[in-house]
C-alpha cells in the first residue's frame, strides 16, 4: 500500500469520524436532573386522601429551538394514587382531588426567603413564581387542563401543562413564565386536599425546611442557597 493511498484512507477516516460525531451532537442541551426524596408518613392528617409525596424530580430542558434551557419540568411521586380535578373544576370539598402549590424562588436570592419552610398552602415564603393547583379563582385547573402559572402578586404570567400516571404528577412550566429564568432555582411543593371546602396541607416537600435546587451541573440537594 502506498504511502499516498494510506493517507487518503486515514483522511477518509476521520471524515467519517467527524461526520458521526456532528450527527450525534445535533440537538439540544443536556438535559439537568436533579433528584430529591421526601420522607414517608411524615403527613398531616386530612382524610380522605392524605397526599403525601415521597420524591421531587426537576428536570432543565431544551427543546426546539435549541439553544438554551426553556422548560423546567417536575415530577412529583406520592405514596396515594394521584387524582386531580376536572379540566374547569377545582379540588372537591370530598378531599379526594389532590390540592397543591408549586412554588419557584426564581431569584436565588436568600434575603427573599429560601427557606421554605412548611406551612399552609398559599401562604407563601420567598417565592417569585407558582403553578397554583389549590383551587378557587386562581389555583382551579383551566378549562384546557392546564393550570395557572403566577409571579408573587398572584397575576398570571402563563400555564404549566400536567399529565398523571398513576403516583406521579408531571408538571411542565415554560421558563418564559417565570420572567425568563435559565431554570436554576429553589422550589417546593405543598400538597394537600380541599376536604370540607378547606385547604388542608397533608405534606410537602422539602420537609421540614430547605429547597430543592438544582445546580449548573445538576448536583441535586436539599437545603439552601447555589
Amino acid at each position: 500500500m502506498s504511502v499516498r493511498y494510506s493517507r487518503l484512507l486515514l483522511l477518509l477516516s476521520v471524515a467519517l469520524i467527524s461526520a458521526g460525531c456532528g450527527a450525534l451532537g445535533v440537538g439540544g442541551l443536556a438535559t439537568i436532573t436533579s433528584t430529591v426524596a421526601d420522607g414517608v408518613g411524615d403527613t398531616a392528617a386530612a382524610p380522605p386522601t392524605v397526599y403525601d409525596i415521597t420524591q421531587v424530580v426537576s428536570r432543565r430542558m431544551d427543546n426546539a429551538p435549541f439553544g438554551s434551557y426553556d422548560t423546567i419540568r417536575v415530577e412529583l411521586t406520592f405514596s396515594q394514587l394521584v387524582v386531580l380535578p376536572a379540566p374547569g373544576a377545582s379540588p372537591g370539598a370530598g378531599g379526594v382531588e389532590l390540592a397543591f402549590d408549586l412554588g419557584f424562588n426564581t431569584d436565588l436570592n436568600t434575603l427573599t426567603g429560601t427557606n421554605l419552610s412548611c406551612g399552609t398552602l398559599g401562604a407563601w415564603t420567598g417565592v417569585d413564581y407558582a403553578v397554583v393547583g389549590e383551587g378557587g379563582v386562581v389555583g382551579a385547573r383551566l378549562g384546557n387542563g392546564n393550570y395557572t402559572i403566577t409571579d408573587a402578586g398572584l397575576t398570571p404570567t402563563g400555564q404549566a401543562t400536567v399529565s398523571v400516571s398513576g403516583t406521579i404528577l408531571t408538571i411542565n412550566v415554560p421558563l418564559s413564565a417565570l420572567g425568563g429564568d435559565d431554570g436554576q432555582t429553589h422550589l417546593y411543593v405543598f400538597a394537600g386536599n380541599r376536604n370540607g371546602g378547606f385547604l388542608n396541607t397533608t405534606d410537602c416537600a422539602p420537609d421540614p425546611m430547605g429547597a430543592v435546587v438544582t445546580s449548573p451541573r445538576g448536583t441535586p440537594r436539599s437545603g439552601l442557597g447555589r
